[in-house]
C-alpha cells in the first residue's frame, strides 16, 4: 500500500525505485551461491536423516501412534 500512495504522491522518484531497485535488497551472485551450496548440504543432511531405517521407524511409529489415539484402535 506504501508502493502505491508513493507512486501517486512521487511518481517520478517511485518509478525510479521500481526501475533501479534498492541497492541493499536481495543478494549478489556470490551470496546466491554460498546460499545455494548451504540449503544443499542441509538438504542432503536431512535426506539421509530422514531415509535412515531408525528414524523412519519412529516417524511410523508416531503415525500409528496417532492414528490409534484418534480411532481407539489397539488400545
Amino acid at each position: 500500500m506504501k508502493k502505491i500512495i508513493d507512486l501517486i504522491r512521487h511518481p517520478r522518484r517511485a518509478l525510479f525505485g521500481f526501475v533501479h531497485g534498492n541497492r541493499e535488497a536481495g543478494m549478489v551472485t556470490a551470496e546466491y551461491a554460498v546460499g545455494t551450496v548451504a540449503i544443499m548440504g542441509l538438504g542432503g543432511i536431512l535426506w539421509k536423516l530422514l531415509t535412515s531405517p531408525e528414524v523412519r521407524d519412529a516417524i511410523w511409529n508416531v503415525i500409528l501412534w496417532i492414528i490409534q489415539a484418534i480411532s481407539g484402535i489397539g488400545a
